[in-house]
């Protein structure tokens, strides 16, 4: 299978991702199949594909008749053969749970063509794991997308022990069709690397708040307002080039010593668990939520991802 022999895809999983990628396809003139075993989950898919057309719209990335256009080759099915008959590139986004993607990826191989690419957008559990119960281990490749998928350039297009480089090939072509910015993870790692580097900083920020440091606040304005600041341009390494090696060396050369090598997350973070405080979606984590507060903060997220990414885009091609 070829990029140009892509005409339909499926997507395995109405959820956030699924609702979001299902957005990114369709507004690449794939049809989709949006496949759930819950209507009610697919109903809320296509409210939240119509919310994240009207952000975009405001700020310009996509035309109301465009937006009609991608919504109306967007099906949804609670039926998976359905899903799956014709599509000749499929994409799970179920929840991480390794036994209901054994159950999924088995009924999909004995449903698709053997030609078929079959991927997983897994963010934890390793590709390798997941194709352990198909006939084909070749045609399944990790295709993680960030949330929310539709806002966020990065694709992480991950490699099984068995992996071809043919479906890894297909993988990455298409994410570049989508306007994607694929990352090639050659070798199937818990984490892969987007994550490896997300919680090594959620590591070093719990410590750091743990210990009494800085607080919960302040580890945020230290991202948000330096390291952060400049890592959507540069990155950690070439940050480390500009810096000058010999320097970022010399500083490694002691700090490293003092970093946090925790390998079970803090009593504190747990304890908020433990106490009910698991962030937003329950008014209270690391902060409080006033209620009726998650929809404007995600709202100015949105926002700030949107322009963020122009920016990059614009200052990119001068």
């Amino acid at each position: 299978m070829k990029l140009e022999d892509i005409s339909r895809v499926a997507i395995i999983g109405a959820g956030t991702m699924g609702a979001g990628i299902s957005l990114c396809m369709a507004q690449a003139d794939y049809p989709v199949l949006l496949y759930d075993i819950r209507q009610e989950q697919i109903d809320a898919a296509f409210r939240r594909i119509r919310n994240s057309h009207e952000v975009l719209i405001q700020e310009g990335l996509l035309t109301r008749d465009r937006a009609e256009a991608a919504l109306d080759i967007i099906r949804g099915t609670t039926s998976l053969k359905e899903a799956l008959t014709d599509a000749q590139f499929v994409l799970e986004a179920a929840p991480e749970v390794l036994e209901l993607k054994h159950k999924l990826f088995s009924e999909m191989e004995s449903i698709c063509g053997p030609e078929v690419a079959i991927a997983t957008n897994t963010s934890g559990l390793g590709v390798t794991a997941i194709a352990s119960v198909c006939r084909h281990p070749e045609r399944v490749g990790g295709m993680h997308w960030v949330n929310p998928p539709e806002l966020v350039p990065l694709v992480e297009v991950i490699r099984g022990e068995k992996t071809s480089q043919e479906t890894l090939a297909l993988i990455r072509d298409l994410a570049d069709r989508l306007g994607k910015m694929p990352v090639m993870v050659q070798k199937d790692v818990p984490g892969f690397a987007l994550n490896r580097l997300q919680f090594a900083v959620f590591r070093e920020a719990l410590y750091l708040v743990e210990t009494g440091v800085v607080s919960p606040e302040d580890v945020d304005r230290t991202m948000r307002c330096g390291v952060g600041f400049r890592y959507p341009w540069l990155g950690p390494l070439q940050t480390a080039d500009l810096g000058g090696l010999d320097i970022f060396y010399s500083v490694a050369s002691y700090l490293f010593e003092a970093l946090s090598r925790a390998t079970i997350p803090p009593a504190s973070f747990k304890g908020l668990i433990d106490g009910g405080k698991l962030g937003i979606k329950t008014g209270e984590g690391f902060y409080k939520y006033e209620a009726g507060s998650r929809d404007e903060i995600l709202r100015k997220r949105d926002l700030y991802f949107i322009r963020q990414w122009k920016l990059i885009q614009e200052v990119g091609k001068q």
